[in-house]
């Protein structure tokens, strides 16, 4: 395994994977004990995405792994398939120029209450939106590993943590000159 393996393959390893990564981060990896989410959210999270997320060197988080699971294999440093997007501290240009009255909302806060899968009402706004639309989303947790497919689509982010169970993150298509 390395940073670009995926959350999956780390919990198929070894059951004990699971209790580890909890371990790391319970607030935002104890849903990973729901059955729902357990199945749909480690393929979409690299291991590198975990190792930022809970602030642990890649090679430190994978070797632990590795132990957990038995695996004698040595961890081998590959470069990330592309570098991991962030949220900067501040809010960028696009997000303070706009007109925050025209921002089509989405909460997932009751989704994430009650431990369904908040993706696809995010997906369904994210996808649907139109050049220089705005997207804001209330969630639990700050998605990261949404920030990997939003940058890769294009697509402009920032999240900002309102209390310590409620983010607002806001997604941007950008305009698209020819």
């Amino acid at each position: 395994m390395n940073s670009n393996s995926r959350l999956s393959e780390a919990l198929n390893a070894h059951p004990d994977v699971l209790e580890f990564i909890i371990s790391l981060n319970p607030h935002d990896f104890n849903r990973l004990r729901n059955p729902l989410l357990r199945k749909v959210m480690p393929p979409r999270i690299t291991l590198g995405r975990i190792a930022r997320m809970v602030d642990m060197p890649t090679r430190e988080l994978v070797e632990k792994i590795h132990d957990i699971a038995g695996i004698k294999e040595k961890y081998k440093e590959v470069a990330p398939e592309n570098a991991l997007p962030e949220s900067s501290a501040e809010p960028p240009e696009w997000l303070w120029q706009a007109d925050l009255e025209r921002i089509k909302w989405v909460d997932v806060l009751p989704i994430d209450e009650i431990g369904g899968d908040p993706m696809p009402p995010i997906n369904i706004a994210v996808n649907g939106a139109h050049q220089g639309e705005i997207i804001g989303i209330k969630h639990r947790w700050e998605p990261q590993p949404l920030f990997d497919i939003w940058a890769a689509r294009g697509f402009e982010f920032w999240s900002h943590q309102e209390s310590a169970d409620e983010w607002h993150i806001f997604v941007h298509k950008p305009f698209v000159f020819n």
